[in-house]
């Protein structure tokens, strides 16, 4: 899971499911092929347009399904305007996650970008909570911390995240057509 935010009205969470938690083979080529250091870190605000093309024509290949949410932050009740950036962030992940089948993510791992132990035991209490007013099982077996730096798939929900808040935004939609086929859950909120 990675967002894109900033202090703009708009905040993006964007959810890519992967078959495992490896390494994307297809990255390493893409670095390759813009003669990018291995370990080169793919951003979707810091990438140069002729990345992104290449990027997104590569992952056109890639087996994944993407879950996000668009909020325009100014058209959200006052509730939702006081919240701090972990309340935020916590409440549109869990809303977005209930909106999955428990079949489609139960057994996952859901990995967040930069994730505190704060952050992570919060989101897991506020699951919880919500899982048990719907008489749900809570879904993911496992909900961890990782760093976009060492994990290609948090860099994929960057690079997600950025094209479909664009897209929305009306700013450059030349991207999401080319994984719009991958997309299961789009919400605009509210």
């Amino acid at each position: 899971m990675d967002r894109a935010a900033g202090s703009s009205n708009h905040f993006t969470l964007a959810m890519v499911q992967l078959p495992e938690r490896a390494p994307i083979d297809v990255f390493a080529a893409v670095r390759e092929t813009l003669y990018l250091p291995s370990n080169f870190e793919f951003h979707y605000y810091r990438s140069k347009p002729h990345q992104k093309v290449i990027f997104f024509n590569a992952i056109k290949r890639l087996r994944f399904c993407v879950r996000a949410v668009f909020i325009n932050k100014y058209a959200l009740e006052k509730a939702y305007q006081a919240m701090d950036g972990q309340q935020f962030a916590i409440e549109f992940l869990t809303r977005l996650i209930l909106r999955a089948s428990d079949l489609d993510i139960g057994n996952d791992v859901l990995v967040i970008d930069g994730a505190t132990l704060a952050f992570m035991r919060a989101l897991r209490i506020r699951l919880s909570q919500e899982c048990r007013s719907y008489k749900r099982v809570r879904p993911f077996r496992k909900i961890v911390s990782g760093e976009s730096k060492r994990e290609d798939g948090l860099q994929l929900a960057d690079m997600i995240a950025g094209a479909v808040s664009n897209h929305l935004l009306g700013e450059e939609s030349a991207f999401y057509p080319m994984f719009a086929d991958k997309v299961s859950d789009l919400w605009q909120a509210p």
